[in-house]
Protein backbone atom coordinates (compact mmCIF):
# COMPACT_ATOMS: atom_id res chain seq x y z
CA UNK A 1 0.00 0.00 0.00
CA UNK A 2 1.35 3.41 -0.95
CA UNK A 3 1.91 5.75 1.99
CA UNK A 4 1.99 9.55 1.94
CA UNK A 5 3.37 11.36 4.97
CA UNK A 6 2.63 15.05 5.38
CA UNK A 7 1.93 17.63 8.06
CA UNK A 8 -1.53 18.63 6.82
CA UNK A 9 -3.76 16.71 4.42
CA UNK A 10 -6.30 18.76 2.48
CA UNK A 11 -9.38 17.15 0.98
CA UNK A 12 -10.43 19.13 -2.08
CA UNK A 13 -8.77 21.62 -4.42
CA UNK A 14 -11.33 24.38 -4.79
CA UNK A 15 -10.70 27.89 -3.57
CA UNK A 16 -10.91 26.92 0.12
CA UNK A 17 -8.51 23.99 -0.10
CA UNK A 18 -6.01 25.70 -2.36
CA UNK A 19 -5.89 28.98 -0.43
CA UNK A 20 -5.22 26.93 2.71
CA UNK A 21 -2.52 24.93 0.95
CA UNK A 22 -0.71 27.98 -0.42
CA UNK A 23 -0.88 29.72 2.96
CA UNK A 24 0.52 26.66 4.76
CA UNK A 25 3.25 26.02 2.23
CA UNK A 26 4.41 29.61 2.49
CA UNK A 27 4.88 29.10 6.22
CA UNK A 28 6.98 26.01 5.65
CA UNK A 29 4.23 23.58 6.62
CA UNK A 30 4.24 20.57 4.32
CA UNK A 31 0.80 19.77 2.97
CA UNK A 32 -0.74 17.40 0.47
CA UNK A 33 -3.86 18.32 -1.50
CA UNK A 34 -6.06 15.38 -2.50
CA UNK A 35 -8.49 15.97 -5.37
CA UNK A 36 -11.19 13.62 -6.61
CA UNK A 37 -11.08 14.82 -10.21
CA UNK A 38 -8.04 14.78 -12.55
CA UNK A 39 -7.60 18.55 -12.29
CA UNK A 40 -7.78 21.29 -9.69
CA UNK A 41 -10.80 23.43 -8.88
CA UNK A 42 -14.05 22.50 -7.20
CA UNK A 43 -17.36 22.12 -8.98
CA UNK A 44 -18.05 25.77 -8.20
CA UNK A 45 -14.56 27.21 -7.79
CA UNK A 46 -13.90 27.07 -11.51
CA UNK A 47 -16.74 29.47 -12.24
CA UNK A 48 -16.56 32.56 -9.97
CA UNK A 49 -16.21 35.99 -11.48
CA UNK A 50 -15.59 38.01 -8.32
CA UNK A 51 -14.98 38.01 -4.62
CA UNK A 52 -15.93 40.24 -1.69
CA UNK A 53 -13.65 41.70 0.96
CA UNK A 54 -14.65 43.67 4.04
CA UNK A 55 -12.07 46.32 4.84
CA UNK A 56 -9.87 45.90 7.90
CA UNK A 57 -11.60 48.87 9.46
CA UNK A 58 -13.56 48.59 12.69
CA UNK A 59 -16.61 50.47 11.38
CA UNK A 60 -16.82 48.37 8.19
CA UNK A 61 -16.23 45.11 10.04
CA UNK A 62 -18.83 45.87 12.68
CA UNK A 63 -21.49 46.96 10.23
CA UNK A 64 -20.89 44.01 7.91
CA UNK A 65 -21.21 41.66 10.87
CA UNK A 66 -24.46 43.22 12.05
CA UNK A 67 -25.97 43.36 8.55
CA UNK A 68 -25.18 39.70 7.97
CA UNK A 69 -26.43 38.51 11.34
CA UNK A 70 -29.67 40.45 10.93
CA UNK A 71 -30.07 39.02 7.43
CA UNK A 72 -29.95 35.52 8.95
CA UNK A 73 -32.17 36.53 11.88
CA UNK A 74 -29.19 35.67 14.11
CA UNK A 75 -29.56 32.07 13.05
CA UNK A 76 -25.97 31.91 11.80
CA UNK A 77 -23.00 30.97 13.97
CA UNK A 78 -21.77 34.40 15.05
CA UNK A 79 -18.19 33.29 15.72
CA UNK A 80 -17.93 31.70 12.27
CA UNK A 81 -19.32 34.83 10.65
CA UNK A 82 -17.04 37.20 12.55
CA UNK A 83 -13.88 35.29 11.67
CA UNK A 84 -14.89 34.97 8.01
CA UNK A 85 -15.44 38.72 7.72
CA UNK A 86 -12.17 39.56 9.48
CA UNK A 87 -10.14 37.31 7.21
CA UNK A 88 -11.89 38.51 4.06
CA UNK A 89 -9.81 41.68 4.26
CA UNK A 90 -6.77 39.55 3.37
CA UNK A 91 -8.19 38.33 0.05
CA UNK A 92 -7.06 41.14 -2.31
CA UNK A 93 -3.44 41.05 -1.13
CA UNK A 94 -3.41 37.24 -1.26
CA UNK A 95 -4.67 37.13 -4.84
CA UNK A 96 -2.11 39.66 -5.98
CA UNK A 97 0.60 37.73 -4.14
CA UNK A 98 -0.03 34.62 -6.23
CA UNK A 99 0.54 36.59 -9.41
CA UNK A 100 -3.08 37.30 -10.32
CA UNK A 101 -4.94 40.59 -10.36
CA UNK A 102 -8.40 42.05 -10.77
CA UNK A 103 -10.20 43.32 -13.81
CA UNK A 104 -11.68 46.10 -11.71
CA UNK A 105 -12.94 46.80 -8.21
CA UNK A 106 -16.30 48.10 -7.05
CA UNK A 107 -15.86 49.75 -3.64
CA UNK A 108 -18.81 50.27 -1.28
CA UNK A 109 -19.21 53.14 1.14
CA UNK A 110 -20.04 52.38 4.75
CA UNK A 111 -23.60 53.63 4.29
CA UNK A 112 -24.04 51.27 1.29
CA UNK A 113 -23.65 48.11 3.35
CA UNK A 114 -26.96 46.34 3.67
CA UNK A 115 -28.65 48.95 1.50
CA UNK A 116 -27.64 48.32 -2.11
CA UNK A 117 -28.16 44.94 -3.84
CA UNK A 118 -25.55 42.35 -2.96
CA UNK A 119 -22.80 41.66 -5.49
CA UNK A 120 -24.08 44.70 -7.46
CA UNK A 121 -27.12 42.82 -8.84
CA UNK A 122 -29.16 39.68 -8.31
CA UNK A 123 -28.57 39.25 -4.58
CA UNK A 124 -30.28 40.54 -1.43
CA UNK A 125 -29.27 43.80 0.20
CA UNK A 126 -28.24 41.80 3.26
CA UNK A 127 -25.40 40.33 1.21
CA UNK A 128 -23.91 43.72 0.40
CA UNK A 129 -21.15 43.62 2.98
CA UNK A 130 -17.99 44.97 1.40
CA UNK A 131 -15.94 45.84 -1.67
CA UNK A 132 -16.17 43.72 -4.83
CA UNK A 133 -13.13 42.51 -6.72
CA UNK A 134 -13.83 41.20 -10.22
CA UNK A 135 -11.49 38.47 -11.47
CA UNK A 136 -9.51 38.89 -14.64
CA UNK A 137 -10.69 36.22 -17.05
CA UNK A 138 -9.33 34.68 -20.19
CA UNK A 139 -11.76 35.58 -22.97
CA UNK A 140 -15.29 35.75 -21.62
CA UNK A 141 -14.78 33.29 -18.78
CA UNK A 142 -15.40 33.99 -15.11
CA UNK A 143 -11.74 33.81 -14.08
CA UNK A 144 -11.98 31.48 -11.10
CA UNK A 145 -10.47 28.55 -12.98
CA UNK A 146 -7.29 30.47 -13.71
CA UNK A 147 -6.90 31.45 -10.08
CA UNK A 148 -7.31 27.80 -9.00
CA UNK A 149 -4.77 26.69 -11.59
CA UNK A 150 -2.27 29.27 -10.37
CA UNK A 151 -2.72 28.20 -6.74
CA UNK A 152 -2.32 24.50 -7.61
CA UNK A 153 0.91 25.25 -9.46
CA UNK A 154 2.14 27.36 -6.57
CA UNK A 155 1.49 24.57 -4.07
CA UNK A 156 3.88 22.36 -6.05
CA UNK A 157 6.41 25.14 -6.53
CA UNK A 158 6.53 25.62 -2.76
CA UNK A 159 7.38 21.98 -2.16
CA UNK A 160 4.01 20.55 -1.20
CA UNK A 161 2.02 17.95 -3.10
CA UNK A 162 -1.02 18.09 -5.35
CA UNK A 163 -2.56 14.68 -5.99
CA UNK A 164 -5.35 14.67 -8.62
CA UNK A 165 -7.58 11.63 -9.11
CA UNK A 166 -6.81 10.62 -5.51
CA UNK A 167 -9.92 11.14 -3.39
CA UNK A 168 -9.86 10.80 0.38
CA UNK A 169 -12.76 8.64 1.55
CA UNK A 170 -12.13 8.04 5.26
CA UNK A 171 -10.38 9.71 8.18
CA UNK A 172 -8.22 7.90 10.73
CA UNK A 173 -8.32 8.86 14.41
CA UNK A 174 -5.95 7.62 17.10
CA UNK A 175 -6.93 6.16 20.46
CA UNK A 176 -7.36 9.65 21.92
CA UNK A 177 -9.75 10.69 19.15
CA UNK A 178 -7.22 12.88 17.34
CA UNK A 179 -6.89 12.89 13.56
CA UNK A 180 -3.72 11.05 12.55
CA UNK A 181 -4.39 10.18 8.94
CA UNK A 182 -6.79 9.27 6.19
CA UNK A 183 -7.44 6.68 3.52
CA UNK A 184 -7.53 7.61 -0.14
CA UNK A 185 -7.77 5.84 -3.49
CA UNK A 186 -5.48 6.53 -6.44
CA UNK A 187 -6.47 6.68 -10.11
CA UNK A 188 -5.85 2.95 -10.51
CA UNK A 189 -8.12 2.07 -7.60
CA UNK A 190 -5.31 1.28 -5.17
CA UNK A 191 -5.61 2.21 -1.51
CA UNK A 192 -3.37 5.04 -0.31
CA UNK A 193 -2.53 5.48 3.37
CA UNK A 194 -2.17 9.10 4.43
CA UNK A 195 -0.27 9.93 7.61
CA UNK A 196 -0.83 13.50 8.82
CA UNK A 197 -1.02 15.62 11.94
CA UNK A 198 -4.12 17.56 10.83
CA UNK A 199 -6.69 17.40 8.06
CA UNK A 200 -8.71 20.12 6.35
CA UNK A 201 -11.98 19.15 4.67
CA UNK A 202 -12.64 21.45 1.72
CA UNK A 203 -14.52 19.02 -0.47
CA UNK A 204 -17.46 21.20 -1.51
CA UNK A 205 -21.10 20.26 -1.61
CA UNK A 206 -23.38 17.41 -2.60
CA UNK A 207 -25.14 18.51 -5.79
CA UNK A 208 -24.46 15.18 -7.55
CA UNK A 209 -26.04 13.00 -4.87
CA UNK A 210 -29.82 12.85 -5.42
CA UNK A 211 -30.40 10.75 -2.29
CA UNK A 212 -28.55 13.19 -0.03
CA UNK A 213 -30.31 16.13 -1.67
CA UNK A 214 -33.70 14.58 -0.97
CA UNK A 215 -32.73 13.69 2.59
CA UNK A 216 -31.32 17.14 3.38
CA UNK A 217 -33.75 19.40 1.52
CA UNK A 218 -36.79 17.42 0.38
CA UNK A 219 -36.07 18.44 -3.23
CA UNK A 220 -35.75 15.98 -6.10
CA UNK A 221 -32.75 16.16 -8.41
CA UNK A 222 -33.17 14.17 -11.60
CA UNK A 223 -31.13 15.87 -14.32
CA UNK A 224 -30.53 19.26 -15.91
CA UNK A 225 -33.93 19.10 -17.58
CA UNK A 226 -35.79 18.43 -14.31
CA UNK A 227 -37.25 15.30 -15.90
CA UNK A 228 -39.65 12.90 -14.22
CA UNK A 229 -40.61 15.04 -11.27
CA UNK A 230 -37.32 16.82 -10.76
CA UNK A 231 -37.59 20.25 -9.15
CA UNK A 232 -34.05 21.50 -8.56
CA UNK A 233 -30.99 22.10 -10.73
CA UNK A 234 -27.51 23.46 -10.30
CA UNK A 235 -24.95 25.87 -11.71
CA UNK A 236 -22.14 23.38 -11.22
CA UNK A 237 -20.54 21.75 -14.23
CA UNK A 238 -21.53 18.20 -15.20
CA UNK A 239 -19.06 15.72 -13.83
CA UNK A 240 -18.30 17.85 -10.78
CA UNK A 241 -18.66 14.67 -8.70
CA UNK A 242 -19.90 16.64 -5.70
CA UNK A 243 -21.34 13.77 -3.70
CA UNK A 244 -20.81 15.01 -0.17
CA UNK A 245 -17.74 12.85 0.42
CA UNK A 246 -16.30 15.20 3.03
CA UNK A 247 -19.56 15.42 4.91
CA UNK A 248 -19.99 11.66 4.96
CA UNK A 249 -16.42 11.10 6.15
CA UNK A 250 -16.87 13.68 8.92
CA UNK A 251 -20.12 12.10 10.08
CA UNK A 252 -18.52 8.65 10.06
CA UNK A 253 -15.65 10.00 12.18
CA UNK A 254 -18.11 11.29 14.78
CA UNK A 255 -18.55 14.84 13.57
CA UNK A 256 -21.89 16.59 14.00
CA UNK A 257 -24.20 17.25 11.08
CA UNK A 258 -24.38 20.97 10.32
CA UNK A 259 -27.05 22.93 8.51
CA UNK A 260 -27.66 21.94 4.89
CA UNK A 261 -29.55 23.56 2.06
CA UNK A 262 -29.79 24.62 -1.55
CA UNK A 263 -30.32 28.18 -2.63
CA UNK A 264 -28.90 30.76 -4.90
CA UNK A 265 -30.94 31.06 -8.06
CA UNK A 266 -34.20 30.44 -9.78
CA UNK A 267 -33.38 28.55 -12.96
CA UNK A 268 -35.23 27.36 -16.04
CA UNK A 269 -33.94 24.02 -17.32
CA UNK A 270 -32.69 23.16 -20.80
CA UNK A 271 -32.49 21.83 -23.47
CA UNK A 272 -32.38 24.76 -25.83
CA UNK A 273 -32.17 27.19 -22.92
CA UNK A 274 -28.95 26.38 -21.07
CA UNK A 275 -25.77 24.56 -21.97
CA UNK A 276 -23.74 22.44 -19.60
CA UNK A 277 -24.36 25.08 -16.92
CA UNK A 278 -27.06 27.74 -16.64
CA UNK A 279 -24.35 30.34 -17.24
CA UNK A 280 -24.04 29.09 -20.82
CA UNK A 281 -27.25 30.23 -22.49
CA UNK A 282 -28.62 29.52 -25.96
CA UNK A 283 -31.17 32.32 -25.86
CA UNK A 284 -32.47 35.19 -23.73
CA UNK A 285 -34.91 33.24 -21.59
CA UNK A 286 -32.66 33.60 -18.53
CA UNK A 287 -33.04 37.36 -18.96
CA UNK A 288 -36.80 37.05 -19.36
CA UNK A 289 -37.14 35.28 -16.00
CA UNK A 290 -35.42 38.25 -14.31
CA UNK A 291 -38.32 40.52 -15.23
CA UNK A 292 -40.98 41.72 -12.73
CA UNK A 293 -44.01 40.49 -14.66
CA UNK A 294 -46.75 38.11 -13.54
CA UNK A 295 -45.58 35.01 -11.65
CA UNK A 296 -47.93 32.16 -10.67
CA UNK A 297 -47.67 28.66 -9.24
CA UNK A 298 -49.32 25.44 -10.45
CA UNK A 299 -52.61 26.51 -8.91
CA UNK A 300 -52.50 29.61 -11.07
CA UNK A 301 -52.03 31.83 -8.01
CA UNK A 302 -49.54 34.62 -7.45
CA UNK A 303 -47.09 33.94 -4.63
CA UNK A 304 -44.73 36.93 -4.42
CA UNK A 305 -44.30 40.61 -5.16
CA UNK A 306 -42.77 40.17 -8.60
CA UNK A 307 -40.80 43.36 -8.13
CA UNK A 308 -38.19 41.18 -6.38
CA UNK A 309 -37.80 38.89 -9.41
CA UNK A 310 -34.16 39.93 -9.77
CA UNK A 311 -33.44 38.89 -6.18
CA UNK A 312 -32.32 35.33 -6.79
CA UNK A 313 -32.37 34.27 -3.16
CA UNK A 314 -35.96 35.46 -2.69
CA UNK A 315 -37.18 33.85 -5.91
CA UNK A 316 -35.36 30.57 -5.30
CA UNK A 317 -36.71 30.31 -1.77
CA UNK A 318 -40.28 31.20 -2.77
CA UNK A 319 -40.36 28.88 -5.76
CA UNK A 320 -39.03 25.96 -3.71
CA UNK A 321 -42.07 26.01 -1.42
CA UNK A 322 -44.69 26.19 -4.20
CA UNK A 323 -46.66 23.13 -5.37
CA UNK A 324 -44.28 20.92 -7.29
CA UNK A 325 -41.37 23.20 -6.40
CA UNK A 326 -41.82 25.39 -9.45
CA UNK A 327 -43.19 28.73 -10.58
CA UNK A 328 -44.19 30.28 -13.89
CA UNK A 329 -43.58 33.71 -15.34
CA UNK A 330 -46.43 34.64 -17.70
CA UNK A 331 -46.57 37.50 -20.21
CA UNK A 332 -48.34 38.45 -23.43
CA UNK A 333 -47.59 39.87 -26.86
CA UNK A 334 -47.74 43.46 -25.65
CA UNK A 335 -45.07 42.73 -23.05
CA UNK A 336 -42.96 41.00 -25.70
CA UNK A 337 -43.19 44.14 -27.81
CA UNK A 338 -42.24 46.19 -24.76
CA UNK A 339 -39.13 44.06 -24.11
CA UNK A 340 -38.11 44.18 -27.77
CA UNK A 341 -38.76 47.84 -28.51
CA UNK A 342 -38.77 49.79 -25.25
CA UNK A 343 -36.43 47.67 -23.16
CA UNK A 344 -36.19 45.63 -19.99
CA UNK A 345 -36.96 46.51 -16.39
CA UNK A 346 -34.09 44.46 -14.99
CA UNK A 347 -30.73 43.43 -16.39
CA UNK A 348 -28.43 40.91 -14.72
CA UNK A 349 -24.82 41.81 -15.47
CA UNK A 350 -23.86 38.25 -16.40
CA UNK A 351 -26.40 38.35 -19.23
CA UNK A 352 -26.29 41.97 -20.39
CA UNK A 353 -29.16 43.07 -22.63
CA UNK A 354 -31.12 46.30 -22.71
CA UNK A 355 -33.64 44.92 -25.20
CA UNK A 356 -34.62 41.46 -26.40
CA UNK A 357 -34.48 40.14 -29.95
CA UNK A 358 -37.34 38.23 -31.63
CA UNK A 359 -38.79 36.59 -28.54
CA UNK A 360 -41.29 34.50 -30.51
CA UNK A 361 -38.53 32.95 -32.62
CA UNK A 362 -36.58 32.11 -29.47
CA UNK A 363 -39.60 30.31 -28.01
CA UNK A 364 -40.28 28.47 -31.27
CA UNK A 365 -36.69 27.26 -31.48
CA UNK A 366 -36.59 26.12 -27.85
CA UNK A 367 -39.94 24.33 -28.08
CA UNK A 368 -39.96 22.94 -31.63
CA UNK A 369 -36.28 22.29 -32.32
CA UNK A 370 -34.82 21.61 -28.88
CA UNK A 371 -37.92 20.02 -27.37
CA UNK A 372 -37.84 22.11 -24.22
CA UNK A 373 -40.69 21.06 -21.92
CA UNK A 374 -40.54 24.14 -19.70
CA UNK A 375 -41.24 26.83 -22.31
CA UNK A 376 -44.78 27.50 -23.46
CA UNK A 377 -46.46 29.62 -26.12
CA UNK A 378 -50.18 29.62 -26.96
CA UNK A 379 -52.92 31.71 -28.56
CA UNK A 380 -55.08 31.63 -25.44
CA UNK A 381 -54.51 31.49 -21.70
CA UNK A 382 -56.56 28.31 -21.55
CA UNK A 383 -54.18 26.62 -24.00
CA UNK A 384 -51.18 27.93 -22.09
CA UNK A 385 -52.55 26.51 -18.84
CA UNK A 386 -53.07 23.11 -20.46
CA UNK A 387 -49.54 23.06 -21.86
CA UNK A 388 -47.89 24.15 -18.62
CA UNK A 389 -49.94 22.08 -16.19
CA UNK A 390 -51.37 25.15 -14.46
CA UNK A 391 -54.88 25.06 -12.99
CA UNK A 392 -56.95 26.74 -15.69
CA UNK A 393 -59.61 28.31 -13.52
CA UNK A 394 -57.03 29.54 -11.06
CA UNK A 395 -54.93 31.15 -13.79
CA UNK A 396 -57.92 32.87 -15.43
CA UNK A 397 -59.09 34.26 -12.10
CA UNK A 398 -55.62 35.47 -11.21
CA UNK A 399 -55.08 37.15 -14.58
CA UNK A 400 -58.46 38.88 -14.37
CA UNK A 401 -57.65 40.27 -10.92
CA UNK A 402 -54.10 41.19 -11.93
CA UNK A 403 -55.29 43.04 -15.01
CA UNK A 404 -57.64 45.06 -12.82
CA UNK A 405 -54.67 46.04 -10.63
CA UNK A 406 -52.79 47.07 -13.75
CA UNK A 407 -55.71 49.19 -14.97
CA UNK A 408 -56.07 51.10 -11.73
CA UNK A 409 -52.33 51.32 -11.08
CA UNK A 410 -52.33 49.62 -7.68
CA UNK A 411 -51.52 46.03 -6.73
CA UNK A 412 -54.05 45.25 -4.01
CA UNK A 413 -52.51 41.84 -3.36
CA UNK A 414 -48.74 42.32 -3.07
CA UNK A 415 -48.27 46.08 -3.44
CA UNK A 416 -45.96 45.68 -6.41
CA UNK A 417 -44.47 48.88 -7.80
CA UNK A 418 -46.99 50.20 -10.32
CA UNK A 419 -44.19 50.69 -12.84
CA UNK A 420 -44.04 46.90 -13.12
CA UNK A 421 -47.78 46.33 -13.54
CA UNK A 422 -48.08 45.10 -17.12
CA UNK A 423 -51.40 43.40 -18.01
CA UNK A 424 -51.69 39.96 -19.62
CA UNK A 425 -54.34 40.37 -22.32
CA UNK A 426 -53.22 39.98 -25.91
CA UNK A 427 -52.15 36.71 -27.46
CA UNK A 428 -49.86 35.12 -28.09
CA UNK A 429 -49.21 34.24 -24.48
CA UNK A 430 -45.83 33.07 -23.20
CA UNK A 431 -44.74 31.13 -20.13
CA UNK A 432 -41.54 29.79 -18.58
CA UNK A 433 -41.51 27.10 -15.90
CA UNK A 434 -38.79 27.91 -13.39
CA UNK A 435 -37.32 25.85 -10.57
CA UNK A 436 -35.27 26.38 -7.45
CA UNK A 437 -31.57 26.14 -8.10
CA UNK A 438 -28.19 27.00 -6.75
CA UNK A 439 -24.48 26.71 -7.17
CA UNK A 440 -24.68 23.40 -5.35
CA UNK A 441 -25.93 21.74 -2.19
CA UNK A 442 -24.04 23.40 0.64
CA UNK A 443 -23.29 22.64 4.26
CA UNK A 444 -23.40 19.50 6.35
CA UNK A 445 -20.38 19.98 8.60
CA UNK A 446 -20.71 21.79 11.93
CA UNK A 447 -17.73 24.00 12.81
CA UNK A 448 -16.79 26.65 15.33
CA UNK A 449 -15.23 30.05 14.72
CA UNK A 450 -11.79 28.49 14.28
CA UNK A 451 -13.20 26.17 11.59
CA UNK A 452 -12.67 23.17 13.87
CA UNK A 453 -15.05 20.31 13.13
CA UNK A 454 -17.36 19.76 16.10
CA UNK A 455 -18.86 16.63 17.60
CA UNK A 456 -22.52 16.51 18.64
CA UNK A 457 -21.49 17.71 22.12
CA UNK A 458 -19.93 20.80 20.46
CA UNK A 459 -16.41 19.71 21.39
CA UNK A 460 -13.89 19.80 18.51
CA UNK A 461 -12.35 16.72 16.94
CA UNK A 462 -8.64 17.43 17.46
CA UNK A 463 -6.83 18.00 14.17
CA UNK A 464 -9.93 18.12 11.98
CA UNK A 465 -10.97 21.36 10.25
CA UNK A 466 -13.38 22.34 7.47
CA UNK A 467 -13.61 25.22 5.02
CA UNK A 468 -15.81 26.38 2.14
CA UNK A 469 -19.11 25.05 0.87
CA UNK A 470 -19.01 21.85 2.92
CA UNK A 471 -19.55 23.95 6.04
CA UNK A 472 -21.03 27.15 4.57
CA UNK A 473 -24.38 26.39 6.15
CA UNK A 474 -22.92 27.60 9.45
CA UNK A 475 -22.58 31.06 7.91
CA UNK A 476 -26.25 31.24 6.95
CA UNK A 477 -28.17 29.44 9.68
CA UNK A 478 -30.21 26.27 9.88
CA UNK A 479 -31.71 25.82 7.39
CA UNK A 480 -29.54 28.19 5.33
CA UNK A 481 -32.46 30.00 3.71
CA UNK A 482 -31.25 32.74 1.40
CA UNK A 483 -27.67 31.56 1.74
CA UNK A 484 -25.10 30.64 -0.82
CA UNK A 485 -21.52 29.44 -1.10
CA UNK A 486 -19.37 32.39 -2.13
CA UNK A 487 -15.67 32.91 -2.81
CA UNK A 488 -15.25 35.27 0.11
CA UNK A 489 -16.17 32.48 2.53
CA UNK A 490 -13.92 29.95 0.81
CA UNK A 491 -10.86 32.20 0.66
CA UNK A 492 -11.33 33.39 4.23
CA UNK A 493 -11.85 29.95 5.71
CA UNK A 494 -8.87 28.71 3.73
CA UNK A 495 -6.78 31.31 5.53
CA UNK A 496 -8.34 30.47 8.88
CA UNK A 497 -7.75 26.72 8.58
CA UNK A 498 -4.15 27.34 7.52
CA UNK A 499 -3.54 29.48 10.59
CA UNK A 500 -5.26 27.07 12.94
CA UNK A 501 -3.66 23.88 11.64
CA UNK A 502 -0.21 25.49 11.64
CA UNK A 503 -0.69 26.41 15.29
CA UNK A 504 -2.23 23.05 16.18
CA UNK A 505 0.56 20.86 14.81
CA UNK A 506 3.07 22.77 16.93
CA UNK A 507 1.30 21.45 20.02
CA UNK A 508 1.47 17.73 19.20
Amino acid sequence: MKEIITDVAIMGSGIAGLSAAVSLAREGVKCAVFEKRPFQGGGVSNTPMMTLAVRADEAFQDKAFKVHMEYTNYNANAAVVRNWLRHSSLIPEFIRSIGCDFKFTLPQELEDLGVKPGYSAGFPRGMNLGDYYFFTAQGQGHGGAQYCKRMADLVKELGSEFLPSTPIHEFVLDNEGKVCGAMATDKDGNEVKVVCKALIVASGGYSDDPELIREATGLTFTDRNCSDGGNVLFNTFPGSRMTGDGQKAVWKAGGAKGSMGINGHNLQPGPGVIGNTPWICFNQMRIMQEQPYLWVNRKGERFIDEGVSNNHMAMGTSISIQPGGCGYIIFDEDTVKHMEEEGLEYMYFIFPAEKLTDVRAQFEKAIDEAGNKHSFMADTLEELADQAGIDKDGLLATVAAYNDYCDKGHDDQFAKDKAFLRPVRRGRFYGLRVFCGGYQGMGGIKIDGKCRVLKPDFEPIPGLYAAGDCCAGEVWGNPPTGGIGVTTISFSQGFITAEETADYIKTI
